[in-house]
């Protein structure tokens, strides 16, 4: 029997954001069909490629952000 591979998407989120450390990470697929780790920077407002600290057991077991928490942490601020 032949198993299809189910086939993500390179730079889907599969797995958070999740609180870790202080701050929050997710799992983003790779075109090659492995995951990356990254991280929110706060200063950038950006999702970076994690160091090498944060492991995929950290953001596994870590507990999941609210979707109005992420929003607020990515919003950019035009007030004038």
């Amino acid at each position: 029997m032949i198993v299809a591979k189910r086939m993500i998407a390179a730079g889907r989120v599969v797995l958070g954001p999740k609180k870790i450390k202080g701050g929050y990470a997710r799992i983003v697929s790779q075109s090659d069909g492995s995951g990356r780790i990254e991280t929110f920077d706060p200063g950038s407002r950006s999702w970076q490629v994690a160091e090498e600290d944060v492991s995929f057991a950290t953001v596994w077991a870590a507990p999941v952000v609210s979707a109005l928490l992420l929003e607020q942490l990515t919003a950019t601020s035009y007030a004038v």
